[in-house]
């Protein structure tokens, strides 16, 4: 166990429109868009005990015993359990990592209080979708190399996570509102029929993802 600060800035949604995916012009870390100031940016420095698995380690998400195919901090304790579901192979050529780094994930639960204008754009999409928040989490995907975490910009992978059990619902379909630095708001469709988990894309980099019921 050892302590991680990483950094998630939140991002205030400027538009909205419907779909299935859809997304949104948004002012992200730094300012940048018309109206945007000192004012729009909020950091959230979340020191996290950081739960550290290895390559292969198994995971229990919704009750089942998954192999996540990446190391990394699997911090998020929101959800019944998260892993990663690309083969190994095909999260190295989506990220389009160099020699000598092995990717790396660090997840863990958002802080609906410090990350507000992230929630704010979660929120909006929500009400959007006619959807209410089940729990949101902050995820920065990237690599390893020479014993230090590297920033990553391109590429996706697969992640399953296991929906709270106080929030499970037959009746309900489920989705992922993504929030990306510096842009972008996006409804992701839950890629898998289980109704205890959802399956979505995770891109590289840092992004706050939302399970949505709707």
């Amino acid at each position: 166990m050892r302590k991680i600060k990483r950094a998630l800035t939140g991002i205030l949604a400027a538009t909205m429109v419907m779909a299935s995916v859809f997304t949104v012009n948004a002012y992200g870390y730094g300012g940048s868009g018309e109206g945007a100031d000192n004012d729009d940016e909020i950091v959230e420095s979340a020191e996290v005990d950081e739960v550290t698995k290895s390559e292969g380690a198994t995971i229990s998400v919704a009750g089942s015993s998954v192999k996540t195919t990446i190391a990394g901090g699997y911090a998020a304790k929101n959800v019944e359990g998260v892993a990663i579901t690309t083969p190994l192979a095909d999260v190295r050529a989506s990220l389009g990592l160099k020699s000598g780094q092995t990717p790396y994930i660090i997840v863990y639960d958002l802080n609906p209080q410090k990350s507000y204008k992230a929630m704010d754009s979660i929120n909006a999409a929500a009400e959007a979708l006619g959807a209410s928040v089940v729990t949101s989490l902050n995820v920065d995907l990237g690599a390893r190399q020479d014993g230090k975490f590297v920033s990553l910009s391109g590429g996706s992978i697969g992640m399953v996570a296991g929906i709270p059990k106080a929030s499970i619902d037959p009746t309900k379909t489920y989705s992922v509102v993504k929030v990306q630095l510096g842009g972008a708001v996006t409804v992701l469709d839950d890629l898998d029929t289980n109704p205890n988990t959802v399956t979505f894309e995770v891109a590289a980099g840092p992004a706050a993802y939302s399970i949505v019921a709707k």
